[in-house]
């Protein structure tokens, strides 16, 4: 009975959102978008674009970030529709909860640039010139893992606006055994491994060789937990993604 009963707590935090205000006067339906499924992109009603490409389908927007999906020219249709994020106060926000710490600086040599293309979930982008691209030390809920898989990945579409370039810096370890590779990524001087976990939507996976910064990790996660951040409010982790894949919960 635990699970349906996290998933009913996801939904009441995010129906915080509404607010007193939206229950004396409902807000009206915004019109779906058009998510062009070749591209990765989706388009904003009344848009050249806006259901005319071969291969697409309608969505919410919300529901088209959640997946991944990342708005043409890289700004959304709509400020309301954009991925919910659960703050320490249990308040829905579309906007990353302000810090009262940092990550680690970013590096000044071994980087390469990466124009995000689709977030595949949330830690795996997809670059335009590199392909996927795992994000190291961190690891999030599966997609089977509803709704926090969900919840991971609006959490990263967040942090990376559409079209965003962002730095990439290695480890020891190139790429994993699906052939994806292994980076830390960097977004305007801020580590987006670092955010993921601090923010409450990732949790900290040594992997050796790659520990360049886990003890940065570690921590983040622990003052996430003891915050209770994003998942972490709503008990998003009882079983952790590795634990899942292994079966063991």
């Amino acid at each position: 009975m635990r699970r349906p009963l996290r998933i009913v707590a996801l939904a009441l935090l995010t129906a915080c959102s509404v607010g007193t205000a939206a229950a004396q006067q409902p807000a009206p339906t915004p019109k779906p978008v058009w998510v062009n499924l070749k591209s990765g992109v989706y388009h904003c009603p009344g848009s050249e674009h806006y259901g005319t490409t071969s291969s697409g389908e309608f969505l919410p927007e919300a529901t088209a970030i959640g997946r991944g999906y990342s708005p043409n020219g890289g700004r959304r249709c709509g400020e309301a529709a954009a991925s919910p994020l659960l703050d320490t106060s249990g308040v829905v926000r579309p906007v990353p909860t302000l810090l009262p710490d940092s990550g680690p600086p970013m590096p000044t040599v071994g980087l390469t640039n990466c124009v995000v293309l689709v977030l595949k979930d949330g830690d795996t982008i997809e670059c335009k010139a590199q392909g996927p691209v795992r994000l190291i030390g961190i690891d999030t809920p599966e997609r089977d893992q509803m709704p926090f898989g969900t919840a991971a990945t609006a959490g990263m579409a967040a942090l990376l606006p559409a079209g965003a370039t962002v730095r990439l810096s290695p480890d020891k370890t190139q790429r994993d055994r699906f052939g994806r590779i292994l980076a830390y990524v960097w977004y305007e001087g801020a580590s987006v491994n670092w955010l993921m976990i601090r923010q409450g939507w990732a949790v900290s996976l040594r992997y050796p060789p790659d520990t360049r910064y886990a003890d940065w990790f570690d921590k983040a996660e622990a003052r996430a937990h003891a915050e209770q951040r994003g998942l972490w409010r709503v008990d998003g982790f009882y079983c952790r993604p590795r634990d899942h894949r292994a079966g063991r919960c």
